[in-house]
């Protein structure tokens, strides 16, 4: 286990400096702040339980993540169908001809 920079960690482990910072940030990589500057943990990800073990949480988090996402994407869809379809309705009434009245013929 050593102290590393994060620039040294992305290249190590071949992954953006983004990645290091959103996963830092996500508890799923250990840091440390020394002087202003940001220092991760580098551990052997195979030897580390908990290294895997937060692995496995992460992927839950993104599972749910994802069930909520398909969920809320349905209710949109639905939501603009049925508008879709109350305008569509708003515009047969506009722009239809309306039926004419027969008139009755006096004899």
């Amino acid at each position: 286990m050593s102290k590393i920079t994060v620039n040294e960690y992305a290249k190590k482990h071949q992954i953006t400096r983004q990645t290091v910072y959103n996963q830092v940030k996500k508890g799923l990589l250990e840091s440390v702040e020394e002087n202003g500057v940001l220092f991760v943990i580098d551990e052997d990800i195979e030897a580390s339980k908990s290294s895997k073990d937060k692995c496995q949480k992460f992927v839950k988090k993104l599972l749910k993540r994802i069930d909520k996402l398909e969920k809320q994407l349905n209710k949109e869809r639905e939501s603009k169908d049925s508008l879709i379809l109350a305008y569509v309705d708003e515009m047969k009434a506009l722009y239809l001809p309306k039926p004419k009245k027969k008139k009755k013929s006096k004899k």
